[in-house]
């Protein structure tokens, strides 16, 4: 514990800025090897670390391991890439949840995911730092990556669905906590739809906004027919409403004709799309409803 306090007044500010491998980097990781190293040799039944897992000494271990990587990608990485080099860490950590078969990698992985969430948010699409060089809402490649790693993670939260079971347990905190991560699909899913939903709203011209979300609805209704999850197909269909919506209460009436009839007419395709899919695919979507 006091070498990862220690890190934080000696070892992060080490080095150049934008130098890879320095005196933060090969202090730092092997720090984060032996904080790992040290939980896997708490075995789970033998009586003389008995008392230690009833405290969660090797909860405790396993986390300041995690914490100190992110705090390493934090310093180690240009302020804008922090949120995909935290989208990369959950990837790892769903990875290492499933090939490892602990849960506590997985818990893990949701915690960094909410981090990724309020840091694009905050910092990426709103701004809200002062130590930012570029403009003050992010751009596409960075808040993309986030997005796609993030994504990408869904191979791993799938199979991590349900797999762990909650035991009986009357402690409140353990069993909101299984609660939370017996559908991790569900959040590695709405962070980079959300991020990608606002990226284009901030990002996009005023009357290209609508066309983009139709288009993202599309893809988002698509993906949710390939991995039959509702909640993803109700949310193309959310998205695809929104766009309706739009239309009728500003877009009508605000934008100059050209994009107006652009909007109405890749709008009304989505539509048609989705309505097709419907169509073609309503015995399997009855499926899964």
């Amino acid at each position: 514990m006091a070498a990862f306090a220690r890190i934080f007044f000696a070892n992060l500010t080490a080095g150049e800025p934008g130098e890879f491998w320095g005196p933060r980097m090969y202090t730092i990781l092997p720090l984060a090897l032996i904080l790992y190293f040290v939980y896997a040799q708490l075995p789970q039944n033998e009586e003389n670390v008995a008392r230690d897992r009833r405290l969660h000494f090797d909860t405790l271990v396993a986390y300041l391991g995690t914490a100190t990587i992110v705090a390493l990608f934090y310093f180690q990485f240009p302020i804008e890439w922090v949120v995909v080099s935290w989208a990369a860490v959950v990837f790892a950590l769903l990875g290492a949840s499933l090939v490892l078969d602990k849960p506590l990698f997985l818990q893990q992985g949701m915690l960094v995911a909410l981090m990724v969430f309020s840091r694009g948010m905050a910092h990426n699409l709103f701004g809200a730092s002062y130590f930012g060089e570029n403009d003050w809402r992010g751009n596409y490649l960075v808040v993309s990556a986030a997005a796609a790693i993030l994504l990408a993670s869904l191979a791993f939260a799938f199979r991590l669905r349900g797999h762990f079971q909650l035991e009986n347990n009357d402690d409140r905190m353990t069993r909101l906590l299984h609660a939370a991560t017996r559908r991790p699909e569900q959040l590695v899913f709405f962070v980079p739809v959300t991020f990608v939903t606002f990226m284009l709203a901030l990002k996009m011209k005023t009357g290209m906004i609508t066309v983009s979300w139709g288009i993202e609805a599309v893809v988002v209704f698509v993906l949710a027919l390939a991995v039959k999850e509702t909640s993803f197909r109700r949310t193309g269909l959310g998205l695809l409403l929104l766009c309706v919506g739009k239309i009728t209460a500003l877009d009508f009436w605000g934008l100059q004709v050209r994009d107006r009839y652009i909007t109405l007419i890749v709008v009304g395709i989505a539509l048609t799309f989705v309505s097709f899919l419907y169509t073609r695919y309503r015995d399997t979507i009855r499926q899964y409803l």
